[in-house]
């Protein structure tokens, strides 16, 4: 069902009839008689995916292909990323956490003041593994019907830490590190779940001025959050296509929520390890899919996270979690 500008803001004006009777009794009332701009896309979207009766015959023909047919589902789990020609760098096996959920959830904070020391290859291990890496997997066999059968093998489908709408893994997750840490040169990688490893993308001649690359894409004042001090950036991208060839354009919210439930799953593993963590949105789009090398339109950025280690004034318990991280660096690299 397409909804017209004009008709968004007859029910709007109809409908909206705010019975709370507090201070913010003014701002209701200005809410209520504005008027939407032209360009007020958002409400649009909104409004144009939400469900009725009939999309959901329609989304569910669409979603019943995934399920109904194995090839389809195969094909999905067989895609593979296009960095495979990339050098890969193994991570070791992530360290498992000790503090308590109930800690960490109540400890969480977004903390803007990071230390300048770079985090090891350990670390970013545990963090990655534990927040985003493949938890379970089940083995999927090509159509018995396919003509060609004989030229595939079965694949495995790999389940991750968050949730995914149909499974589909739309969120990508682009870290880049700098300053050097131990074991973990400055650049840019693309984290491969499914092998828990690292793509290498870009590697920079001058490592020192990272840092301050990266913090060119951010418009975010240094007074709010210095980015030179951070020692990892994750970007997450969406792959649009992926989740909308399933869920058509109500797949975009599911795509956002998933950076969102990914997001989350690597503050609280931040907290838990005695790292700082820091959600961003004032970043430059454009400038970033760019240098990330996507298209801005079937990948474009969707949310970062700074995560750095905290300054000494400010660390606690669960600091023995990081230094245990970093003595078990020599056991497995």
């Amino acid at each position: 069902m397409q909804v017209e500008l004009a008709q968004l803001r007859r029910t709007m004006s109809e409908t909206y009839a705010p019975t709370r009777t507090t201070l913010v009794d003014s701002y209701f009332t200005r809410f209520s008689e504005r008027s939407f701009r032209d360009d007020d896309i958002a409400s649009l979207y909104h409004e144009n995916t939400k469900y009725t009766d009939h999309d959901g015959l329609a989304l569910g023909e669409s979603a019943g292909l995934f399920t109904d047919d194995p090839s389809i589902e195969y094909a999905q789990a067989a895609m593979e990323p296009e960095y495979r020609n990339a050098p890969l760098i193994e991570l070791p096996a992530p360290e498992p956490l000790t503090q308590p959920i109930g800690e960490v959830f109540s400890n969480r904070r977004s903390r803007r003041t990071h230390s300048d020391c770079g985090l090891s290859r350990s670390h970013l291990s545990t963090l990655l593994g534990t927040a985003l890496g493949v938890t379970t997997e089940r083995s999927i066999a090509p159509s018995s019907d396919s003509a060609d059968e004989d030229a595939f093998t079965t694949v495995t489908k790999q389940f991750r830490a968050y949730a995914s709408g149909g499974a589909l893994y739309p969120i990508e997750f682009y870290i880049a590190v700098g300053p050097d840490g131990e074991n973990l040169p400055a650049g840019l990688y693309y984290y491969v779940p499914e092998k828990h490893a690292l793509r290498v993308l870009d590697t920079p001649k001058q490592s020192d001025s990272y840092p301050e690359i990266i913090a060119a894409y951010f418009a975010t004042p240094e007074a709010v959050f210095d980015h030179t001090s951070t020692a990892v950036t994750i970007f997450m991208t969406g792959a649009f296509s992926r989740t909308k060839a399933k869920y058509g354009p109500r797949g975009y919210r599911f795509v956002l929520q998933e950076s969102g439930h990914a997001g989350q799953n690597i503050l609280l593993t931040a907290e838990a390890m005695g790292l700082a963590a820091l959600p961003l949105a004032s970043f430059y789009d454009d400038r970033i899919n760019d240098y990330l090398g996507v298209d801005g339109v079937n990948e474009a950025v969707v949310g970062s996270i700074s995560i750095g280690r905290r300054p000494e004034a400010e660390t606690d318990g669960t600091q023995s979690q990081s230094q245990s991280t970093d003595q078990s660096i020599s056991a497995h690299e």
